[in-house]
């Protein structure tokens, strides 16, 4: 009687990961006992017995780049001065407006 092993599957037409894993006796068809960690979306590849596919390390390395782009302090500070800008200049033209209004009413505060 052989050792139950763990055996991951392949989609047999696109040799895409199929999520899970298989427990039995003998391999069953369109599986390997290669683990696919380590693979981000593995795609098996028969000839060299391996799963290939974007490593984990390169997909955290690109998240984090893609998030230091998006949170550039300085563009968000450039950012921010220009919204604060557009504020005080409402400000300054609504509160002119106000004045007028009271001065033309005769309520002046």
């Amino acid at each position: 009687m052989a050792d139950k092993k763990w055996w991951f599957q392949y989609d047999p037409q696109s040799f895409v990961f199929v999520p899970g894993a298989i427990l039995a006796d003998e391999q069953p068809d369109n599986t390997t006992d290669v683990e696919p960690s380590g693979v981000m979306n593995p795609v098996w590849n028969p000839s060299a017995k391996t799963w290939t596919g974007e490593s984990i390390e390169n997909y955290l390395a690109e998240q984090r780049a893609d998030a230091k782009q998006q949170t550039n302090p300085q563009q968000q500070l450039a950012q921010l001065s220009m919204q604060v800008m557009q504020l005080m200049r409402s400000n300054a033209e609504l509160t002119a407006r106000v004045k007028a209004f009271e001065t033309k009413e005769g309520n002046n505060v």
